[in-house]
């Protein structure tokens, strides 16, 4: 009887033991996601910020919008990738708005897409974006985690950055002012009638998209 005690006692322990070992990694109740194999070793706060997965939003003329690096040898790798990837969101985020900005007024203006495409047109902006943006997105917040991973130590970072509405809805703008000058170009080229009026139309459609800004 005495030994099966013991060994009931046993089993007990090493079912506690094994729990809390499985357990995801965890700071002040907050439970942090782990991989097969991951075990969280540091991180810079006591636990990951709300803001970390937050979606970009605007408040008092700044957006916000958060980076997460990939797994990096080193917290300076990773907060330089955190930075790039907070860029690449911000980028790829007002591309989207700004394409949805151009199919409306498409629509309404009547034009074909052949004569104003959308997607070429967002493109274009983000491209313009993505070179005016990168000295205007701003470290606001940085949160950090180190991580011991099947393959080594890796670091991931948090960025929580900001940029004002202002260089956002200028670099619009200035496309805008683009797109509208080449259409004009396209309108005083044209012989054909049909063409031209194309033309006039969609620099027509230009300089209302330039007037609307693309942050309302």
């Amino acid at each position: 009887m005495k030994r099966n005690y013991v060994t009931v006692t046993v089993v007990l322990l090493y079912s506690v033991l094994y729990g809390c070992a499985t357990e995801p990694a965890q700071q002040q109740g907050v439970e942090i996601p782990t991989g097969v194999g991951e075990q969280l070793l540091w991180s810079s706060a006591s636990e990951r910020p709300t803001w970390a997965m937050e979606e970009p939003e605007a408040s008092s003329g700044v957006m916000s919008f958060v980076g997460l690096s990939g797994n990096m040898a080193t917290e300076r790798l990773s907060r330089d990738d955190a930075r790039r990837d907070a860029i690449n969101n911000v980028v790829a985020y007002m591309g989207t708005l700004a394409k949805d900005k151009f199919e409306r007024a498409r629509v309404s203006f009547g034009l074909e897409s052949s004569v104003v495409d959308p997607t070429t047109s967002s493109r274009e902006f983000e491209k313009q974006l993505a070179v005016n943006i990168a000295n205007r997105v701003k470290s606001k917040k940085w949160y950090s985690e180190k991580w011991q991973t099947e393959t080594g130590i890796a670091y991931r970072t948090f960025l929580l950055s900001e940029v004002p509405v202002q260089a956002l809805d200028e670099s619009y703008r200035n496309m805008a002012t683009d797109m509208a000058r080449k259409a004009e170009q396209r309108a005083n080229d044209e012989a054909d009638q049909l063409a031209k009026a194309q033309a006039e139309k969609a620099a027509d459609f230009w300089k209302q998209v330039k007037e609307q800004g693309l942050v309302e």
